[in-house]
């Protein structure tokens, strides 16, 4: 199973109110996109990346 290159960027900004999660993408028209997520989401992005990472590490 291959993977393409990632499509998405993951962004964690930490403010004096907390932290802040964000992925950032561009659409199919080649438009730069960034939306502001909540932390679980931001979290399951991150272990999709190491689940990606480790079945590519693994072939």
């Amino acid at each position: 199973m291959a993977y393409g290159a990632k499509t998405y960027t993951l962004r964690e900004e930490s403010t004096e109110s907390g932290k802040r999660y964000f992925i950032s993408f561009k659409d199919g028209q080649g438009e730069h996109h960034e939306i502001e997520v909540s932390e679980k989401l931001f979290l399951e992005f991150r272990q999709m990346e190491r689940r990606n990472r480790n079945l590519q590490q693994w072939n």
